[in-house]
């Protein structure tokens, strides 16, 4: 195995900080947020087995259901086993605030020490403790960097969680943030024992039917405007009962919408229910997602964002169009 790479400067500096929080407990928690993705799970199950060795009981939690996407995920069936720790330290993985934690956010909100590990820049840092790098391309990446930063012992289970994260947040290195530091951490996490064939055969290749068949009702009805720079398109929960899929089957379609040529904001609407609509923005160029997505609560990064809004999907569509339409100076349609 070649030797890895040093942790970067910052999560040295907190490392020994958040090491004295895990040696003074034997049981220690480890929230995701909802609507579970692979950056959040993968860091949370990474860091269930790197400290299983050591004698420390975390348990992972994440508000149901957890996505099935995530199936090939090692440790996935543990999610939700066992109850978080009565008044044991919190950690929370890739969540811009306590809200985005679900039905634990009460608890992350009441609890006495909480280490908020992040790479959004919309989080306010919120915890006891915040370990927040915008400059990452994913959480675990800073997972890695903290668990290199304490001179632990890696196992493969873990390595396998952390390269999914990077390989799901950067779109499988396809994203603007594959940095050549994502590319050496993804690298040493093969070395540790990551398979990478099977991962990207578990993110891109094990998709079933329904989402396809969902997927094609997206493209049919694609809105094209402003000269092809604004792309958007919705998915009713009528579209999602004819193709038997679920909303969150849904999540990866935006990626495709972000695939036209010239196109500058991609936007995809998802009908949670009558009265919520959940709202993905992907840029390109100057524009940023994360301000856009500011504007009605939501954050993320400055290429990738997301908000929710309890209201029709109609409405849903209306303001946020309106807003997106402002930042590229395009008219409003007749």
């Amino acid at each position: 195995m070649a030797e890895l790479s040093p942790p970067r400067p910052e999560v040295a500096e907190a490392a020994p900080r958040i090491w004295s929080i895990v040696a003074s407990a034997t049981a220690l928690g480890a929230i995701c947020h909802k609507d579970a993705d692979g950056d959040t799970l993968g860091s949370a199950l990474a860091f269930r087995f790197a400290l299983q060795p050591l004698g420390k009981r975390v348990s992972v939690v994440a508000s149901p259901p957890v996505p099935q996407a995530w199936w090939f995920l090692p440790g996935i069936e543990t999610v939700n086993a066992t109850s978080l720790p009565s008044g044991g330290p919190l950690f929370i993985f890739d969540s811009t605030g306590p809200e985005r934690a679900g039905i634990h956010a009460d608890t992350i909100r009441r609890a006495p020490v909480v280490v908020n590990i992040d790479h959004h820049i919309s989080n306010p840092g919120f915890g006891s403790v915040d370990l927040v790098i915008t400059e990452a391309a994913s959480t675990g990446e800073i997972v890695f960097d903290l668990l290199k930063a304490w001179k632990v012992q890696i196992p493969p289970e873990a390595a396998a969680n952390l390269y999914a994260t990077i390989l799901s947040d950067t779109g499988g290195f396809r994203h603007d943030n594959t940095s050549e530091r994502a590319l050496r951490a993804a690298a040493e996490l093969v070395s540790l024992g990551a398979d990478p064939a099977l991962i990207a055969r578990g993110l891109f290749k094990s998709r079933p039917a329904s989402t396809l068949r969902m997927q094609g009702r997206i493209l049919q009805s694609l809105h094209f405007e402003c000269g092809d720079r604004l792309v958007w398109g919705a998915i009713t929960q009528a579209d999602l009962r004819d193709t038997g899929a679920l909303t969150e089957q849904a999540d990866g379609a935006i990626d495709q919408l972000n695939t036209v040529r010239g196109e500058e904001i991609a936007i995809l609407f998802k009908q949670v229910s009558p009265v919520l609509t959940k709202v993905s923005i992907r840029t390109r160029e100057q524009v940023d997602a994360a301000a856009l997505a500011a504007e009605f609560g939501g954050g993320g990064h400055r290429r990738a964002s997301g908000l929710e809004l309890e209201v029709p999907l109609s409405e849903a569509e209306g303001r946020v169009l309106q807003a997106a339409r402002r930042v590229l100076g395009c008219p409003e349609p007749d």
